[in-house]
């Protein structure tokens, strides 16, 4: 999907839907819109396994050396 600096965006596909990964591969935070990502998501899963559920909307706040999964918010 795009690269800017230290950080990776791209997006895998299957039969339960699509999944955007995030990669901060610099050793300092970086932010990334949620335009950039397409649409509002939640973190499935982060390199530093503290971030579940959490829900982006605006600006994804990635930390150093930080990757997540996000998937399509799901409403409870």
């Amino acid at each position: 999907m795009a690269a800017h600096g230290d950080v990776l965006l791209f997006r895998r596909r299957s039969a339960e839907g699509v999944a955007v990964i995030a990669l901060n591969f610099g050793a300092a935070p970086a932010s990334v819109s949620s335009s950039a990502i397409g649409f509002s998501n939640e973190v499935l899963l982060s390199t530093f396994m503290d971030r579940q559920g959490e829900k982006v909307e605006g600006v994804l706040d990635l930390r150093a050396n930080e990757g997540v999964i996000l998937g399509p918010h799901q409403d409870d």
